[in-house]
């Protein structure tokens, strides 16, 4: 298959719903967690000991995984590679955070609008978010009374997601990812070593806890759930995708249940069952999906600060009507998003190509 071949097969696909369907999930399990200050969880939760939300999570960087790393394959260029995560990622996240903070201060903080925009943890949250590395949850005088005070505390992946385009673009550049073979070999070293790290952690009882050693417990969990897509993106015309399968990896994760060696299952099974979806099914009935708007980054970044805020103005709000709501009322911040930044800020990465093809080569004298 020639390289163009290639590309064009994997514009084929259903990540578009599998975004959206990861960003619903998200919603759903917030739903239980803020109007009950994580006293309650959603159902997978009790019969897993993972939310619906750490499902979801994982399998946007699976999606991611894939992306990125056919993207750095179809470009392998570290500064049109980080533009083009840079219009994806800034753009909306600051107009998001701009309107946040207005909106928020202006109506659920303790504080005088004057005063809370003069608080000088207003600008640390605004700053601290936008720079995905040290971010904040807290805004002054903010959901003060509410079970869970964080505004916005899905945020809290992009760091992860950022620390994955670092490590592209990195390892891109040393030539290791040049041919198939090395890109395969790396990535499946890099996966064995996520699997152990998270067992070990797991042994330990790492996970749900805080700290540096929780971090890292993320760390090892995400950036398999990205090597993993990325691994897949390299054999996908190589490896059998059959619904077989997918029922025998989700057998094996359920029997894992319990054990320190559930986590990397589960990340097996969520990545193998996201590239049977992202292919396999076919159709009317899925393809128009395939050219519908991407709403799913703007639901994830709007939809915590807006159940947050429900739960806020209607304090015996229940989870599924902080979920029914929450997800309704986002659908419209996050159309505006897609309509008005995120997919004007994406044409710039399509006119800087443009003008790196046809800028006209010296003339010699």
């Amino acid at each position: 298959m020639t390289r163009e071949l290639k590309f064009e097969a994997r514009n084929r696909n259903n990540f578009n719903i599998l975004r959206a369907i990861a960003a619903i999930l998200v919603i759903l399990s917030h739903g239980f967690e803020l109007p009950t200050g994580a006293a309650q969880h959603d159902w997978a939760f009790y019969l897993t000991g993972r939310a619906l939300s750490w499902y979801a999570v994982n399998l946007f960087f699976v999606i991611s995984g894939y992306l990125i790393c056919v993207s750095w394959e179809r470009n392998p260029s570290p500064l049109s590679f980080f533009w083009a995560r840079f219009l994806r990622i800034v753009p909306g996240l600051f107009v998001m955070l701009v309107t946040t903070v207005l909106v928020l201060g202006a109506f659920f903080s303790t504080l005088p609008f004057l005063q809370y925009i003069a608080d000088y943890q207003t600008l640390r949250y605004l700053l601290g978010c936008l720079s995905v590395i040290a971010v904040k949850y807290e805004l002054p005088g903010v959901f003060v009374e509410s079970p869970i005070d964080a505004v916005n505390g899905s945020l809290w992946t992009l760091r992860y997601e950022v620390f994955c385009y670092v490590c592209v673009a990195a390892i891109g550049m040393t030539g290791l990812l040049s041919a198939p073979r090395r890109r395969i070999g790396f990535l499946v070293a890099c996966i064995l070593t996520s699997s152990l790290a998270l067992i070990l952690l797991d042994i330990r009882g790492i996970h749900p806890s805080e700290g540096k050693l929780a971090m890292a417990y993320e760390l090892a969990r995400l950036t398999m759930c990205f090597q993993l897509g990325g691994l897949y993106s390299e054999l996908q015309h190589k490896l059998p995708l059959k619904f077989v399968v997918v029922v025998g990896l989700l057998a094996v994760m359920i029997a894992s249940l319990g054990t320190p060696c559930f986590a990397p299952i589960a990340n097996v099974t969520i990545a193998y069952a996201a590239i049977w979806l992202a292919f396999v099914p076919d159709g009317k009935w899925i393809a128009w999906t395939r050219s519908a708007p991407d709403y799913s980054y703007g639901t994830y970044i709007y939809a915590f600060p807006i159940q947050q805020a429900l739960i806020a103005a209607m304090p015996a709000i229940s989870p599924l009507s902080t979920f029914a709501l929450g997800f309704g009322m986002t659908l419209v911040p996050a159309a505006l998003s897609w309509h008005l930044v995120e997919r004007p800020a994406l044409a710039y990465k399509q006119l800087r190509s443009l003008q790196a093809r046809t800028k006209p080569a010296p003339i010699a004298g």
